[in-house]
């Protein structure tokens, strides 16, 4: 049986109380209702919120072609706060001190911080298997993971990872591939929503407003259930106005 996970959340006379799930919650509300407003208070003002990443519904999904690594320290401080110097405690900063209407623009942070995660388990492996007489096996890098997703929610279309960019290619047509920067939306806010949650803190809180903005019916649930098997030891929180995608989602504890 699942481990149930708690969410606090403010009751209409201020006092915090607390819902428990054992992998999803999903909020439904029309528009106006108050829903991306519940989410920035869930990341910045809960007792929770050191544990929280929010990926908020207004986002720029500009995909650069290619990226630095830097020190995974500083790539993970400036996709997760906003800035290499800065802490969870900066998380409205991160928003410029508007969290619920602030669009984020992070696919180059977000690029840095998993070519980073990649550098740096490359680095640890070479130096492993130096030492060692064993055979070391590689690791299962953030990017791989990601990879392995990506081509199974859209299995005719192929990631091509290099050392600093990523290219796309019909499945297992190379000589057709092209950048990044010209895939579609679908395309690309699939690797951001894989990336982000891959990149949010251990055993934390994901919150998700419009989870199915930008994707076709046909893969919203499927996405979401394979994150969620990626991300297990973290609750998942949905905030959306869609009722079809409220209904498919049949494991999540609705509100």
């Amino acid at each position: 049986m699942s481990e149930f996970k708690k969410l606090s959340l403010p009751n209409i006379d201020g006092q915090i109380i607390e819902v428990a799930s054992s992998q999803s919650i999903l909020f439904i509300g029309a528009n106006g209702a108050g829903k991306t407003r519940l989410g920035s208070w869930i990341e910045i003002d809960s007792p929770q919120s050191s544990h929280v990443h929010r990926i908020g519904a207004q986002k720029s999904l500009v995909f650069p072609d290619s990226t630095t690594p830097q020190a995974i320290d500083l790539a993970e401080k400036d996709l997760l706060w906003g800035h290499p110097g800065w802490t969870r405690n900066h998380k409205r900063s991160k928003w410029n001190n508007k969290p619920a209407t602030t669009v984020q623009n992070d696919f180059n942070k977000l690029l840095v911080y998993l070519f980073s995660d990649e550098t740096e388990e490359n680095a640890n492996f070479k130096r492993a298997s130096k030492e060692s007489q064993d055979r070391i096996f590689p690791p299962i890098t953030k990017l791989d993971q990601l990879k392995d997703l990506w081509e199974k929610i859209l299995p005719h279309r192929e990631l091509i990872i290099g050392g600093l960019r990523i290219q796309t290619c019909p499945r297992g047509e190379i000589s057709k591939a092209y950048n990044s920067s010209e895939m579609s939306d679908g395309e690309r806010v699939i690797f951001y929503l894989i990336g982000q949650c891959l990149a949010a803190p251990q055993s934390g809180i994901i919150v998700i407003d419009e989870p199915e903005i930008h994707l076709h019916k046909s893969i919203q649930i499927p996405l979401w259930n394979e994150i969620e098997k990626l991300r297990s030891d973290s609750l998942f929180v949905y905030l959306t106005h869609d009722v079809d995608f409220a209904s498919a989602k049949e494991n999540s504890k609705k509100i």
